[in-house]
């Protein structure tokens, strides 16, 4: 009966997880553990750097905690948030909706077509909004026990009802979005998304020059430029913005601010229930007419032989075997019809080369070495958590995402070594070619030395060829041909135990080869030779743990994937 259908895919889904959970507690109580241990980790760092934070600038600042100004970057925060939601929650439901077999199954089942869309709406909206939890329950606590007498006890009640309300919004966005360009635009859908992300990096560009571009160098980081950048992105406190509600209500929480409190909460809780039912009217009309466009459609005149991009690629790989050639192109071409991922990469590097082509524009006066050397070794830092990201968001499910047809690739008449040192040169000449590009050019933009830039460039590159041998490496011997979303093959165990291992080596050669040498630099006078003999010490252990990162992860997989039977 139709009524029956949400109590049905309510008892699916406990159903579900109840399994899931039973499995990992029987099978897999290390992974359990760990993933635990991480997210505890992660939440305690988090809300002590925030906690200690509040206090110092209410102390030794007096920075009001209940002021204006504190809900105003509230505010920014959470509009960040519902940016990144709304692509998230899209993203994960376009493949939950449209590329799922299970999808398939319930719409051929008697079930209306709403009720599959909410169903599969609960699990993009719980899977793309934890992170959001648990990255911003910590700051907003520690708010509340910062705050002038601590906040009161239903402030913390208060809290899941508030992030409940505010990711229905962004999540009903993204899925509006989803079912409206499945519709509109079948045979153009990667089209049209990287259309709009080249529009919205442009227009980006065009303001970041405005605010930092040529001509204005004599009035950046002036106490008038600085009030006309906050006047220029005030839209975000505007009280028609979902960011001015959550930041307002909270706020008015903490303070004891009942009526406001009540006020907010309402506000933000009735607008997302009435955007999910609007969206949800919408998916009983669109969905299944747009499932049924995406399984007929594409462009009718199909070419054959390739993109003129595997050509180019195939011509500059000469110089390795053919079957390894050949496996190169095939990941590459993977990589390319994903909007989801090379539209990622671009956005970072479009940002990355702004700011790094205004970076000297933020001071008044030329910038001294010291101060130098620690902005050089932040810009190196923050292009290998780059590469960590990319490496394991991207590369350590890509033999998973062979699925159960890798039996295919085990027929080959090549051995199962070349798949993964395929991946491997993959990964690392995409990460190599983008990293290095960064690195060089903030270097060159601070008018850094020529050896500090040999010795980045080097840096880089043992952690383009570590970070890809951890990832290819641990993908294999952990794979998971079960799943076909990356996103949750990448947060699965094996994804958060090479997350740790990218992280860590990842730390152990920038601490080992580039931070004694900035050290050095900065403890040194003009005129002094910076450069000692005990620093080559730092560099050869730095290339022997990247060797080793390479070498030993890629041997287990290789081991690992010749005694699967397939």
């Amino acid at each position: 009966m139709p009524h029956s259908h949400p109590l049905l895919f309510s008892r699916l889904r406990w159903r579900l997880l109840h399994n899931a959970a039973s499995v990992l507690l029987q099978r897999h109580l290390v992974r359990v553990f760990t993933i635990l241990a991480c997210s505890a980790l992660v939440w305690g760092s988090l809300f002590a750097v925030s906690y200690f934070g509040f206090e110092e600038l209410h102390e030794r600042y007096d920075f009001p905690l209940d002021g204006p100004t504190l809900r105003f970057v509230f505010s920014l925060m959470f509009m960040a948030l519902t940016v990144l939601l709304i692509f998230s929650t899209g993203i994960i439901l376009y493949s939950s909706l449209f590329a799922s077999p299970e999808s398939a199954f319930l719409l051929s089942s008697p079930v209306r077509e709403d009720r599959v869309f909410a169903y599969k709406f609960q699990g993009a909206v719980g899977f793309s909004s934890w992170a959001f939890v648990l990255l911003g329950s910590p700051v907003l606590i520690a708010y509340g026990l910062a705050v002038s007498g601590g906040a009161p006890w239903y402030f913390y009640a208060l809290l899941p009802l508030f992030f409940f309300g505010f990711v229905l919004l962004p999540g009903s966005l993204g899925a509006l979005a989803c079912l409206l360009l499945v519709n509109l635009l079948p045979r153009h859908r990667k089209q049209v998304l990287a259309a709009s992300i080249a529009a919205l990096v442009l227009l980006l560009g065009v303001w970041m020059m405005q605010r930092f571009g040529v001509g204005r160098g004599n009035s950046i980081g002036t106490r008038d430029w600085f009030n006309q950048l906050i006047s220029e992105i005030s839209i975000v406190n505007s009280t028609f913005m979902p960011a001015h509600w959550i930041s307002g209500g909270l706020q008015a929480a903490a303070l004891g601010e009942v009526d406001n409190t009540l006020y907010y909460l309402v506000l933000i809780c009735s607008n997302g229930l009435f955007l999910y039912v609007v969206t949800a009217w919408l998916a009983s009309k669109l969905y299944r007419r747009g499932f049924n466009r995406v399984a007929t459609g594409g462009t009718l005149r199909r070419r054959y032989g390739g993109h003129w991009l595997d050509h180019v690629l195939e011509r500059l790989l000469f110089f390795l075997r053919p079957t390894t050639r050949l496996l190169i192109v095939k990941d590459f071409r993977t990589f390319r019809r994903d909007p989801a991922q090379w539209a990622q990469i671009l956005i970072f590097l479009a940002l990355a080369v702004l700011y790094f082509s205004n970076i000297r524009k933020f001071y008044e006066q030329e910038i001294g070495r010291r101060f130098q050397t620690w902005i050089s070794l932040l810009t190196l830092t923050a292009t290998a958590f780059l590469m960590c990201a990319y490496t394991g968001r991207f590369i350590f499910p890509m033999l998973s995402l062979e699925g159960r047809k890798f039996w295919i690739l085990g027929l080959l008449p090549l051995q199962r070594d070349h798949l993964l040192w395929g991946k491997f040169a993959f990964s690392a000449t995409g990460s190599l070619i983008v990293a290095e590009f960064l690195v060089v050019f903030s270097n060159y933009m601070l008018n850094m030395r020529w050896q500090i830039i040999l010795l980045h460039v080097l840096v880089v590159f043992v952690l383009s060829f570590g970070l890809s041998g951890l990832s290819v490496g641990l993908g294999a011997i952990m794979p998971n041909f079960r799943e076909t979303d990356p996103s949750k093959i990448a947060v699965g165990f094996g994804g958060t135990l090479n997350l740790v291992a990218c992280l860590l080596f990842l730390v152990a050669v920038i601490m080992s080869m580039a931070v004694p040498v900035h050290f050095r630099i900065a403890s040194v006078k003009e005129d002094e030779n910076w450069f000692s003999q005990w620093l080559w010490l730092g560099q050869v252990g730095g290339i022997l743990l990247g060797a080793l990162a390479v070498l030993l992860p890629l041997r287990a997989g290789a081991r690992n994937l010749r005694r699967i039977e397939f």
